[in-house]
């Protein structure tokens, strides 16, 4: 079996899947990686992604390049939708308690991907 994709998606793919996909990536689980996408995406990574992750070691893991919709991504095996409308089909459900782009919420989104990827890892 290749490598599998876990596809983080937010409203605009530009700041809080970012984060997820980042930490998601820093973990380096065997045979995972991730991306991320948005429902309607901006057209450049929100500044919060950056600042948000500064002085962590998963910083060199920040995908910038531009947001995509989640169509580019047609390969995701699972879809963790953040913050998105119960409308949008996803595997997995994140309603984050911190809305606002700070320490609180970057904390928040490693844990769950921690939470996210200890469900992933195959047994020892």
């Amino acid at each position: 079996m290749g490598e599998r994709t876990v596809l983080f998606v937010c409203a605009h793919g530009a700041g809080k899947s970012r984060i997820a996909a980042a930490w998601f990536d820093g973990l380096r689980l065997p045979g995972w990686t991730a991306s991320s996408a948005g429902l309607q995406p901006q057209t450049e990574v929100s500044v919060h992604a950056a600042r948000l992750l500064a002085g962590t070691p998963v910083r060199p893991l920040l995908d910038e390049a531009a947001p995509r919709p989640v169509s580019a991504v047609p390969e995701a095996d699972l879809l963790v939708l953040i913050d998105g409308d119960d409308r949008f089909p996803a595997d997995v459900r994140w309603t984050l308690k911190q809305q606002t782009f700070d320490q609180q919420m970057c904390a928040e989104i490693r844990d769950r991907v921690h939470a996210l990827a200890a469900s992933l890892a195959p047994p020892p």
